[in-house]
């Protein structure tokens, strides 16, 4: 048994107790250290339980930020200083063969400056006469400073980018017409949500260019566009190079994706109406404008994460000029900006061409498309263990096949008991749940899910069930694992320890025998909080990545092991 699995039900404890005191002394444990009984009165082996594997493919996932604003009421970690939980936002087109494809962009509500611009100004002996030169949403790209270079300007690399890098990502960005609600408007004592493929019925375009494409680099550092030089005559149509950056708190430049939007569009539903009613307030604007939409499109390109969270520079710059007059003449131009920033409801909007790639002797799993598996225990197949091993000691329990389908279930196994002491005929010392990847259709490592997650579909009773975190995750959280195991950097498989649900199902701690869930793992998935247990599975995913598995049928197949220990006839 294992140390920090031994079960702690009354029957077990006083077994182990009472067998620990006769034996200890005289040392008949042949593995003592890890934790597993063999003597002369037990025996230990191990043997695998074939498993079912069936896709579960939804058409959409939970994907806003409502509830992670406000962590703590969904079992999230509170980071420092109350930020919000972090939510990847995606932008741009993954075509993997061997995964659904991915069109991905973001829904986002625009802040209400606090400081109002007034565009037209008085001065003591003359004018301030404003004029607008560009307008551009900007966004930061998730990229790591790599230090300066020999000639002293800092490099970076772009983190987590998928797909084509040589290719172009169209691009578009609508206005809202759907107000967003953080309550359910139906209800509003309850939270909203938005899925994933919810729809908008976006319209009106306000991306400058129809075609606009990007191709992401860690020296777009700089956004080069003209403005009028209105430094001598403020008639002059004569135009000037100008450079907008997003410097970071070293005063350095960053990388960043700068989208130009329509200047007359612009003006005529921002800049014109400052002075207006619609700008008046946060709630007159937020019925105003009820925020922008981010859309790719195309058959290839990049797949792009951005951070909108507490983000100032994520926003739509307004880029002016002030031509200060003095008795008619200009004395200077100064050029500023005024910058709304990306805040408020956003929701992740992930369109699929909902067509599941089936490789032979394989299944995909894949976050955001909503791919996940269902793995249902087959048990023992009896038929093979005679083949493989015909001595084996689980032979011994064939009359516990009830329904003669040449496999001991987990039901069936639970029922093996020594009747004498009405105590386990198996006790669980070691449960893994393997699951092989098809490196041959996924062998890029750092590109394949890091993690991988599973759970139980736990019968509510009411006809549905209840996404549920295994005990495992939350009582051996340092060995439940599910990350990806490399070989000489060839991607090889994810093992999950589930030693505590087994054990339950076999001693009756659990009677539910509802299948298993594979998925791919989202940073929402810690049943385990700053002290707190959330037992539920939140179904929530902003994970993209994707990964074939080997199935049942193939060679390398998923399995469940287990080790056991039973008493000797």
């Amino acid at each position: 048994m294992v140390k920090n699995s031994i079960r702690k039900t009354t029957q077990v404890g006083v077994l182990f107790l009472l067998f620990a005191g006769i034996i200890s002394c005289e040392k008949d444990f042949t593995d003592i250290d890890s934790g597993v009984i063999s003597n002369t009165k037990f025996s230990t082996g191990e043997v695998a339980l074939d498993i079912e594997i069936s896709t579960i493919n939804l058409n959409s996932v939970v994907a806003d930020n409502i509830s992670t604003t406000n962590a703590s009421n969904i079992g999230l970690p509170i980071l420092k200083n109350n930020t919000p939980f972090p939510v990847d936002y995606w932008l741009g087109v993954y075509n993997n063969a061997n995964a659904k494809k991915l069109e991905a962009g973001f829904a986002s509500q625009i802040a209400f400056p606090s400081k109002k611009l007034i565009t037209r100004e008085v001065v003591a002996d003359g004018d301030t006469i404003f004029n607008l030169d560009k307008v551009v949403l900007k966004l930061p790209y998730t990229a790591v400073s790599l230090g300066a270079n020999k000639e002293g300007i800092v490099t970076y690399r772009l983190d987590s980018i998928l797909g084509n890098k040589d290719a172009l990502t169209n691009v578009e960005v609508y206005r809202n017409p759907t107000q967003l609600y953080a309550l359910n408007p139906q209800d509003p004592s309850k939270s909203n949500s938005y899925a994933s493929n919810f729809n908008y019925n976006e319209t009106e375009l306000l991306t400058k260019d129809t075609n606009f494409s990007f191709k992401p680099s860690p020296t777009d550092t700089i956004f080069e566009f003209f403005r009028i030089d209105r430094s001598e005559d403020v008639n002059s149509t004569e135009l000037v190079k100008d450079t907008l950056k997003i410097l970071n708190s070293s005063k350095k430049a960053i990388p960043f994706l700068a989208i130009p939007l329509d200047l007359n569009k612009m003006k005529t539903t921002f800049w014109d109406k400052f002075n207006d009613t619609e700008f008046s307030s946060p709630e007159e604007f937020q019925k105003y404008f009820k925020g922008i939409i981010l859309k790719a499109k195309g058959n290839d390109g990049v797949l792009v994460p951005f951070n909108l969270i507490n983000n100032r520079e994520a926003s739509i710059d307004f880029l002016y000029s002030k031509t200060i007059l003095k008795n008619n003449v200009v004395d200077k131009v100064l050029k500023e900006d005024y910058t709304f920033s990306l805040a408020g409801i956003k929701n992740n909007i992930y369109n699929t061409n909902n067509i599941v790639p089936v490789p032979t002797n394989s299944f995909v799993v894949q976050g955001t498309a909503g791919l996940s598996a269902e793995v249902k225990v087959l048990g023992i197949n009896l038929q093979t263990l005679r083949t493989e091993n015909p001595t084996h000691p689980i032979l011994e329990y064939v009359n516990k096949d009830i329904d003669n389908n040449n496999y001991l279930d987990l039901k069936e196994l639970a029922s093996i008991k020594d009747i004498s002491n009405n105590e386990f005929g198996l006790l669980v010392n070691d449960a893994d749940l393997t699951f092989f990847v098809n490196n041959t259709l996924s062998s890029t490592p750092n590109t394949l899910p890091q993690r991988l997650y599973v759970y139980q579909n736990k019968d509510n009773g009411k006809g549905g069930v209840t996404p549920t975190h295994l005990s495992d995750s939350y009582k051996e959280t340092n060995s439940f694992n599910g990350k990806l195991v490399n070989n000489n950097k060839i991607p090889e498989k994810y093992t999950f320890k589930i030693t505590d649900y087994i054990s339950n199902l076999m001693d009756g701690t659990s009677k539910d025998f509802s299948p298993l869930v594979l998925k791919v793992y989202n940073s929402t998935d810690n049943p385990l909080v700053s002290g707190s247990l959330n037992k539920n599975v939140l179904q929530y995913n902003w994970n993209p990545r994707s990964v074939v598995l080997y199935d049942e049928n193939s060679n390398n197949k998923a399995k469940l092991k287990i080790s056991f220990t039973r008493k000797k006839n």
